[in-house]
C-alpha cells in the first residue's frame, strides 16, 4: 500500500515537469505570431536588396565605358542664347543643342543653308553623350568642314566655338571623353547699338546721315541691336513712354514715334532689359530732314557720332538685317 502512494505521488510530480517540457517544443499564438513577423521581414529585406537599385537617379550624359573619367577635361557647354521658344529658326535650334536634344537638332537642319554648323554642333552633342570614339571620329570631320562663322552671328558663333573646344579637349586628352559644364554668360549680349528712321510701313528711310526728324514729332524710328524684353525706355536718363509703333513684344524689333521736341535739339535713347543692356542712341531734331533725300547710292549712311551696330543673331527682330 505505501509503495503504491509512492508511485501515485511521483507519477503526480512528473507531470508539471513534462507539460514544461512540452511547452517549451509546442510554441504560443504570440510567439508564434512574433516569429512569423520576423521571418518576414527578413525575407523582405533579402528581396529588397536583392531587386531594388540606388536611390540616386544617375545624371544625363554618357553612362558605361564611354561615361567622362575624372581626368576628363571640363569643356564649358553652349550658355544662355537669350532665345525663347517663339524665336525662330536658329533660336529654336539652339535651343535643341543646349537641351542635348541631338537627333532633332540635326533633324532641324535638313536641307538648310546654313546646316553645317548646327549638323557638326548635332554630331559633337551625340559623341559627348555617347562617348564612342566612332562618333568623335564623326564629329571631328563634322566640325573641320565648317565653314568661317563671323563673330556678329552671335548664336552660330558661339555653337562654332564650342564645337571646336569639344572636339580639341577630346583630342588632347588621348581620347576621354570632355565632362560638361553649363557655359557662363549669354551667348548674345544684350545691346543697344543704333537707330534708324522708317517710313509708316517701317521701311528703311534712305539719304539719312543720322537719325533725324522735325520738331514737331511724328518720325517713326527703329530700335537696332539685341534684346529680348524691353522694360524701360530711357530719354536723356529719364523713364518715358513714348508710342510704340510696333512690336512690343519678346524677341520684337521696337519701333517708336518720337515725340515733338519741347525746345531740344537731339534726345539721347536709352533702354532697360531684364538684364543689364549696354548702349545709347541719338536722335536728333532737325526740321530740314522732313522727307527722304536720297544720296546718289541710294543707301542710307551710318552717323559718324554713332557706334556701328553689333548685330544679333538672324532670328531676332533686332537682328544683323537692321541697317543703321
Amino acid at each position: 500500500m505505501k509503495s503504491r502512494s509512492r508511485k501515485l505521488h511521483v507519477g503526480l510530480v512528473l507531470i508539471p515537469v513534462l507539460v514544461a517540457v512540452l511547452s517549451g517544443c509546442v510554441p504560443s499564438a504570440g510567439d508564434g505570431a512574433s516569429s512569423s513577423a520576423g521571418s518576414s521581414s527578413a525575407s523582405t529585406t533579402a528581396q529588397t536588396q536583392a531587386t531594388s537599385g540606388p536611390t540616386a537617379q544617375q545624371p544625363a550624359g554618357p553612362a558605361g565605358p564611354g561615361a567622362p573619367q575624372a581626368e576628363a577635361p571640363v569643356v564649358r557647354w553652349v550658355p544662355i542664347g537669350p532665345v525663347g521658344p517663339n524665336d525662330p529658326t536658329s533660336g529654336q535650334r539652339y535651343l535643341l543643342l543646349q537641351q542635348f536634344q541631338c537627333d532633332a537638332l540635326a533633324q532641324s537642319v535638313q536641307d538648310a543653308d546654313d546646316a553645317a554648323v548646327w549638323l557638326a554642333a548635332a554630331a559633337v552633342c551625340k559623341a559627348v553623350q555617347s562617348g564612342s570614339q566612332q562618333d568623335w571620329q564623326r564629329a571631328s570631320i563634322a566640325v573641320a568642314a565648317t565653314p568661317r562663322i563671323p563673330q556678329t552671328q552671335c548664336l552660330e558663333y558661339t555653337v562654332a566655338a564650342t564645337s571646336a573646344a569639344m572636339v580639341a579637349a577630346q583630342r588632347s586628352s588621348q581620347g576621354l571623353s570632355p565632362r560638361v559644364e553649363p557655359g557662363p554668360g549669354e551667348a548674345c549680349p544684350r545691346h543697344l547699338s543704333g537707330l534708324t528712321v522708317v517710313d509708316e510701313q517701317l521701311k528703311v528711310v534712305p539719304g539719312r546721315t543720322r537719325a533725324s526728324g522735325p520738331r514737331s514729332g511724328g518720325t517713326i524710328v527703329r530700335l537696332d541691336g539685341y534684346y529680348v524684353r524691353i522694360g524701360d525706355i530711357l530719354f536723356d536718363g529719364e523713364v518715358s513712354f513714348p508710342e510704340t509703333v510696333s512690336g512690343d513684344g519678346d524677341y520684337q524689333t521696337r519701333y517708336l514715334r518720337m515725340p515733338a521736341s519741347d525746345g531740344r535739339d537731339s534726345i539721347r535713347i536709352s533702354i532697360t532689359d531684364t538684364v543689364d543692356i549696354s548702349g545709347t542712341v541719338t536722335f536728333f531734331y532737325d526740321d530740314s530732314t522732313t522727307g527722304p533725300s536720297p544720296d546718289p547710292g541710294g543707301q542710307t549712311t551710318p552717323d559718324p557720332t554713332e557706334s556701328t551696330p553689333a548685330p544679333g543673331p538672324s532670328s531676332n527682330g533686332a537682328s544683323s538685317t537692321a541697317a543703321p
